[in-house]
């Protein structure tokens, strides 16, 4: 045993985060100590407002047990074992065929790569491109996991405004002026096409255009984020940034989160073959999840538009209730609120003179989740007077009721 002034004695006393803490790379030390939570809903909330959850309701329980069997009987221990780098070749063409329905642009399984989530589509995107002290561009408001993942990467992060027609590329033009002035230039220009989280809104087909037309213009990247495009209720479909594009500025990120189920844990990256190895190298060799891959093309290429079909019909009825019991108890006020034509949110200016520290505790006592605007901003300042609500997860009656109870919290804290 060490005695007492031996080298080794005070190895053993130091706790566990000072054991190894100075030795920490500096993108690991970028919100090191902040508890990092699995995304799920509240168990204190009684109506859960706050987080993007598909309802659980729409899972297809009984399909993908079925999926799973003829997919075990049809492949046996090929399913179990190592898979192609690139991901499942079936995905990735499932994939390509599902951006040809819901959107009629033509892309090859060469293009794919599969990855755990989106989540970490974005984050190879990022790892490929971006070194500390880079500069990404990004839409403000814009998803709050997405920048923490730009952080930790330890960029140097513009933001932009949104307007009802999405990224407002004037300001984006001018922060990339502002850049070649300095000598300098944009790695990546990031945006959420399709009901913006958690604006709403989607980008005007004009915006598409100019945007890509900057990119080229100024040699950087566009990063297409589109998690919720085949949930679209209302307003007409527009080609994605990179069916638009013609010169290999654009890479697209997916998901299935939002259409299957969130642990399933399949994203991917929609991008020109050549940049394809550029990724591949944060990825270990064997494919991303060739189980889980495999069960989920058995699914869906025999139930993909239905099903769909069905999630559009099940959103759209807790997006009307819940606007519905907002309109209820705000009506006279001076809120506004997005009313979006599909995906998962609305986006609210409370009212004038809202407190949002009152709310938060009006909001608590009536157990009702939401998400402060703040959060969705890069920068401090911005979002002080909104909301974010999600109306994904509850049921519509719950929607109706939920929104009423906040309506209720926003206006006692006036």
């Amino acid at each position: 045993m060490p005695t007492a002034g031996s080298p080794y004695a005070s190895r053993m006393t130091t706790s566990g985060a000072e054991q190894f803490e100075s030795l920490l790379a500096n993108r690991a030390r970028i919100g090191f100590g902040v508890p990092v939570h699995t995304p799920r809903p509240s168990m204190s909330a009684l109506y859960e407002f706050g987080g993007g959850y598909p309802d659980p309701e729409s899972f297809p329980y009984e399909g993908m047990i079925e999926a799973t069997k003829q997919m075990l009987a049809a492949e046996g221990a090929a399913a179990m074992t190592y898979g192609d780098a690139q991901g499942y070749r079936a995905l990735r063409e499932l994939i390509c065929h599902k951006y040809e329905v819901f959107e009629a642009f033509k892309a090859e399984p060469e293009n794919i790569i599969v990855s755990n989530g989106s989540g970490q589509a974005l984050a190879l995107a990022f790892s490929a491109f971006v070194d500390p002290g880079d500069v990404i561009i990004t839409e403000a408001p814009t998803f709050s996991g997405t920048l923490n993942t730009m952080r930790r990467h330890g960029p140097e992060i513009l933001d932009v405004p949104l307007d009802e027609e999405g990224i407002v590329t004037s300001a984006v033009r001018e922060r990339l002026e502002s850049l070649r002035r300095q000598g300098r230039r944009a790695k990546l220009i990031y945006t959420i096409v399709n009901f913006q989280n958690p604006a709403g809104m989607c980008q005007s087909l004009k915006r598409r255009h100019e945007l890509i037309a900057l990119a080229h213009e100024y040699e950087t990247l566009i990063l297409e984020d589109d998690a919720y495009g085949e949930l679209r209720w209302g307003g007409e479909t527009l080609p994605p940034l990179y069916a638009l594009d013609r010169g290999g500025r654009v890479i697209r990120a997916g998901t299935l989160s939002k259409i299957l189920g969130a642990g399933v844990r399949i994203g991917w990256l929609c991008a020109p073959k050549e940049m394809i190895p550029a990724f591949q190298g944060f990825l270990f060799g064997g494919g991303v999840n060739p189980f889980m891959s495999r069960v989920a093309t058995y699914f869906l290429r025999d139930n993909l538009v239905p099903h769909i079909q069905r999630l559009i019909a099940v959103y759209k009825a807790k997006c009307d209730a819940t606007l519905r019991g907002l309109d209820d108890t705000l009506r006279g006020t001076d809120y506004s609120v997005s009313r979006p034509d599909g995906g998962f949110f609305l986006w609210m200016k409370l009212p004038s003179g809202t407190d949002q520290k009152k709310l938060s505790e009006l909001a608590v006592e009536a157990r009702v989740q939401y998400t402060p605007g703040p959060a969705f901003f890069p920068h401090k300042g911005g979002g002080e007077n909104h909301i974010r609500l999600a109306f994904s997860y509850e049921s519509p009656e719950k929607c109706y009721e939920g929104a009423r109870l906040m309506g209720k919290a926003i206006v006692g804290a006036r």
